[in-house]
């Protein structure tokens, strides 16, 4: 189970007791197929759940949507960590990214406590075990793709990625260096060295966290046995890099 999609079913069961008890009815419910035609919008979920009476339950619950200064925070820890969105991009959670939203003031997840929740059953609590199962479903939905909660929250897969980009191509810009007037670029300076070969010098240095794109990555999509990425080809990386660095170190010794 996803962290996300844990953190989702845990702000129902966490919530009160008497919700905690709709939200195990919900699971059962969700479980034995009753929950149909679930859909997520910005701001909204919704699903038809079948009770005891012949016509399903329409369940529509209103979280809200973040606004758009904190999606800002949002997109600037995302622009600030490639790996964050590499992992978003694989369909898994990124690891730390909820703690880095915290410190720039941002939550992801809404408050329980300003959900509307509209169901015509007539459960005296206010998030009924229809909204409950609608609510599970959705836990699965997060399991599958990490965007649902992200589309949910006002911000749909597409959007996102393009605000990303702007804000990575404007951090960029903003730290490029100025470009060469063209009337004084050289047409032919690109056939000539712009210093002597054997004054270049390239430092290598072995790396400060061995096999560090497994560790960070996790494993591939559709990985799968009893073996981690990171355990099965962590020493072929580290074997290799300990090659390139002595074969490095022998060039060094060789050069006059």
């Amino acid at each position: 189970m996803s962290a996300w999609s844990q953190r989702w079913r845990d702000l129902l069961i966490d919530a009160a007791p008497q919700i905690a008890r709709r939200v195990t009815q919900g699971r059962q419910l969700l479980r034995s197929g009753r929950v149909t035609d679930v859909r997520v919008s910005a701001g909204m979920l919704s699903g038809r759940v079948q009770g005891s009476r012949a016509t399903p339950h329409l369940v529509e619950i209103d979280v809200g949507v973040l606004p758009d200064d904190a999606w800002g925070r949002v997109v600037g820890v995302l622009a600030g960590q490639v790996r964050h969105s590499a992992r978003l991009l694989a369909g898994l959670v990124p690891d730390g990214f909820d703690a880095e939203l915290e410190g720039a003031g941002v939550d992801l997840f809404p408050d329980v406590g300003g959900l509307d929740v509209t169901c015509l059953c007539r459960d005296p609590v206010s998030l009924c075990a229809h909204a409950a199962a609608v609510w599970e479903a959705v836990a699965a939905l997060l399991e599958a793709d990490p965007f649902v909660l992200l589309r949910l929250r006002g911000r749909g897969r597409d959007r996102l990625l393009a605000e990303l980009a702007a804000a990575r191509r404007s951090g960029a810009a903003d730290g490029a260096a100025a470009g060469v007037p063209l009337d004084r670029l050289d047409p032919e300076g690109w056939t000539r060295a712009r210093a002597p070969l054997d004054d270049l010098h390239l430092p290598a240095a072995g790396p400060s966290r061995s096999a560090a794109p497994l560790r960070v990555l996790g494993d591939p999509p559709g990985w799968a046995g009893g073996v981690s990425a990171l355990d099965l080809f962590g020493p072929l990386v580290e074997r290799a890099a300990a090659h390139a660095e002595r074969a490095a170190a022998h060039a060094e010794r060789l050069q006059p």
